[in-house]
């Protein structure tokens, strides 16, 4: 239920023990740093850390080279290398690399039939002729000049055909290495066009020893690439070089601990340097804590504002219980939390526990499992329940409580608001805003009227109250400018001149009376998807009496699409009122999110 309390802490020592220092800090999980280019303060004398960032370039070789021969890099980092044995041992891998390419480009250029003869060439033995006294050459030949090689049965050659088409036939010749040329050009005049043998992707060796260097060089390259990311956050002046950033309150002294004697830390109040905002880290209880999610989407509150995840946590889960109550379906939603919560560590699913024990929670108070709503009743008739949300006779109640439950809801927003803007000591928005004390009084004022007018017939309206919580709220709104002006020691006048003013913020009035009015209404959709649920149930229901013996299927497949659809509908609806109904009034977010460099 707060933000977490930090300090700006500032590491320095010599230039020759930048790497010391960044291997001490990537060891601290609790540590924000901030930029060189932040900390430094016009002509201060002071410069970024130079960043060739050697390091990463060859890793991003290596991870070409990896990602082509898909090769496994898992490594030991601890050996360490000198940039000569790092590029001898990159390029000995480019050289598999570019042999890769090589062959992959000949295959690639040759045709089905050229491949169908290297096939068959395959099963000759060439590997065993001696390159020294042997020629050889294959390719295809046009069928109209294959019967003219006889012509030369007297000179020393022998070739064997291996494949033929209706245009070509591939052949390979042998001859003497002495007598390869003449036989080249003969071959040539009958058209023969020679195709280079490719070497097999799996006749690629790799050894064993190179690999595993390269691995380690790998290994070595990355985790001096991950120091590199730090020299952006190193500052240098003169003879010094600091490393800046925020670390939480209670644990500077486990920071401090990680260096030793050559390292000194300074640490001061988060707010001490007046251009560099403190970043913002949710300390939340046990429910709460999964729902900073929903709230950092929109937004994280800045620091040293108002956390309102713990408002958030229990008015979204009261709403989502009431629109989806249902014992049965609430437990299906519990049980998949705890599957995607505590088994795939999901933050949504740990919300989905919470507010599925709200849905168990309403839906036994409505006497609904899984759409039966005659189960329950013996045992919740004696306390007066369940509640028939489906009865005609309740639905005007229910549309009349979701309005009452929106009204508390948006009264305690603005009251949250005058809270916190009194805290941070805005008190024009605490005091003369529709979200402050004025639009609190005049609000509360209609809202409580038409309470007791409608359900009791006591009129509260008479000229003392109209002055008092209409007309002198709305005044106030009207004037915030001006008496914002008043209590800034200031001139009331606004700078657009009377006329203009009032001209613009007469309009505004009438849209803030109106926002009032709509915000209220939009809370109905609470009551809606009550009945809309309880419909859908009673149509799975009716569904259900009708299929005879294949009523408990049609129960299962109808619950689950309603889970499905409808929960997430719902699930979204709420988180539409929180955003636009309730943190509108109260909630600016704009935080910097706490973020390590590891």
């Amino acid at each position: 239920m707060a933000i977490e309390k930090m300090k700006l802490v500032v590491a320095s020592t010599t230039p020759d023990q930048v790497m010391p220092l960044i291997e001490s800090v990537m060891t601290c999980p609790n540590f924000h740093p901030e930029l060189a280019t932040t900390m430094i303060q016009e002509e201060d004398g002071g410069y970024v850390y130079p960043n060739d960032r050697v390091y990463d370039g060859y890793l991003s070789r290596c991870d070409r080279i990896a990602q082509d021969l898909n090769l496994d890099l898992s490594s030991n980092e601890k050996e360490r290398f000198t940039f000569d044995e790092i590029e001898a041992s990159i390029r000995n891998a480019e050289s598999w690399y570019k042999t890769l390419h090589s062959q992959e480009s000949s295959l690639s250029s040759l045709t089905e039939d050229d491949k169908t003869a290297i096939k068959k060439l395959r099963e000759y033995p060439l590997d065993s002729i001696e390159d020294s006294f042997i020629g050889m050459n294959f390719g295809r030949i046009p069928n109209g000049s294959l019967s003219k090689i006889s012509d030369y049965n007297k000179e020393r050659f022998v070739f064997t055909p291996l494949h033929k088409t209706k245009q070509y036939t591939w052949i390979l010749y042998v001859c003497l290495e002495q007598d390869r040329e003449m036989f080249q050009e003969m071959f040539e005049s009958l058209y023969f066009e020679p195709i280079a043998i490719p070497t097999e992707l799996s006749d690629i060796s790799i050894d064993e020893n190179d690999l595993k260097t390269f691995q380690n060089v790998y290994g070595y390259l990355r985790s001096q690439a991950k120091k590199e990311v730090f020299y952006k956050y190193i500052a240098v002046y003169e003879n010094r070089v600091y490393l800046s950033g925020f670390v939480p309150e209670d644990k500077i002294t486990k920071f401090e601990s990680i260096f030793d004697d050559s390292v000194e830390v300074k640490e001061f109040e988060a707010n001490a340097q007046t251009n560099v905002t403190p970043p913002t880290r949710l300390k939340n209880g046990w429910f709460s804590a999964p729902f900073e999610s929903l709230v950092s989407m929109y937004g994280l509150p800045q620091y040293g504002a108002f956390d309102p995840t713990l408002f958030f946590s229990i008015t979204y889960s009261l709403l989502f219980g009431i629109m989806f109550g249902d014992l049965g379906q609430g437990l299906v939603l519990v049980l998949l939390g705890l599957y995607f919560g505590n088994k795939k560590g999901m933050q949504l699913g740990k919300v989905a526990i919470r507010i599925g024990a709200f849905s168990m929670l309403f839906g036994t108070l409505y006497g609904s499992v899984f759409g039966n709503e005659t189960l329950l009743e013996p045992l919740l008739e004696p306390f007066g329940l369940p509640i028939h949300v489906a009865s005609p006779d309740f639905t005007t109640n229910l549309l009349l409580a979701s309005v009452a439950l929106g009204t508390i809801l948006i009264l305690c927003s603005i009251l949250i608001n005058i809270l916190v803007s009194l805290r941070r000591k805005q008190f024009d928005r605490a005091l003369f805003s529709q979200n402050g004390l004025a639009g609190f009084i005049f609000y509360g004022f209609i809202m409580t009227y038409m309470a007791l007018k409608f359900k009791s017939g006591i009129d509260i309206m008479n000229p003392i109250t109209i002055v008092l919580c209409i007309v002198l709220p709305l005044g106030v709104i009207l004037l915030k400018e001006p008496l914002t002006h008043l209590i800034q020691n200031m001139s009331m006048k606004p700078h657009e001149g009377w006329g203009a003013y009032f001209s613009e913020s007469i309009f505004e009035l009438f849209e803030v009376a109106l926002s009032f009015v709509t915000n209220t209404m939009s809370f109905l959709r609470v009551g809606g998807f009550v009945l809309s649920h309880a419909g859908m149930m009673s149509v799975v229901m009716t569904l259900k009496e009708m299929s005879g013996a294949g009523g408990l299927l049609v129960v299962i497949v109808g619950n689950i699409i309603v889970i499905g659809l409808e929960g997430l509908i719902v699930g979204i609806q709420t988180l539409r009122l929180e955003y636009y109904e309730m943190f509108s009034r109260y909630y600016d977010g704009g935080g910097k999110p706490f973020k390590t460099a590891i």
